[in-house]
């Protein structure tokens, strides 16, 4: 499965890469054991290295802050995922356990510090592909909140809208009935394609460590003008 870029991006933002991966063949548990202690791990090493009122001098979390603005969100009233799983590490209320795709998911993005989404292929229709929300659409988010889209950088089917860098639609989202996952980065323009590459890499070989599977179409799609 391959993200297929908007042309009309360009005269909206300065510059982005999406590192892509697609795992076929998973198996998602609910919990695995091993996978959460690296989540802990993780956890205790963040919270010794930022504090909360402290993020906005990181150089990578500034510009995080700076894509999610070109993508049309407040990222004060919106933040990007991977803030919103750093603040609740630091408030010392931990994340979610959700299943064992959607924790490595969580973990990788915590750990690059970068937005991140995983999507059931399943439901997943037609072309994927990253482009502008049309005027009046909206899309129910993972636990049903209703997110307007108009004018915001979403990634899409030929159904709708599959999720932004806030959240996951409800219709797309990774279950434990999921077998098949496309993953998706966001990173600003400041940081190395390469590193993005490596960083999908990254994800797949977890996603098949604690999913099993095999990953496949790794690549880093860049939008600049």
């Amino acid at each position: 499965m391959h993200l297929q870029l908007d042309e009309k991006l360009k005269t909206r933002i300065t510059g982005v890469t999406f590192g892509m991966v697609t795992i076929h063949g998973v198996t998602v548990r609910e919990s695995d054991e091993r996978l959460w202690k690296q989540v802990e791990i993780l956890s205790q090493r963040l919270t010794s290295e930022f504090s909360l009122d402290r993020l906005s001098e990181n150089e990578q979390i500034a510009a995080v802050r700076g894509l999610q603005k070109s993508f049309g969100f407040d990222p004060t009233r919106y933040r990007p995922s991977s803030e919103s799983l750093l603040r609740r590490v630091l408030k010392g209320q931990g994340l979610y356990q959700i299943n064992t795709a959607v924790d490595v998911n969580n973990l990788c993005s915590l750990e690059f510090l970068l937005p991140m989404c995983s999507y059931d292929l399943r439901n997943v229709k037609g072309r994927v592909r990253v482009r502008i929300g049309e005027p009046g659409e909206e899309y129910p988010g993972i636990g049903r909140q209703v997110f307007q889209a108009e004018n915001k950088v979403i990634i899409a089917d030929d159904s709708g809208i599959m999720g932004t860098t806030v959240s996951d639609s409800e219709r797309t989202k990774v279950s434990t009935e999921t077998t098949d996952i496309l993953l998706a980065i966001y990173a600003p323009a400041n940081m190395d394609p390469r590193m993005i590459e490596r960083y999908a890499t990254l994800a797949g070989q977890r996603m098949v460590e604690f999913n099993g599977g095999q990953a496949c179409d790794i690549s880093a799609l860049t939008v600049t003008i």
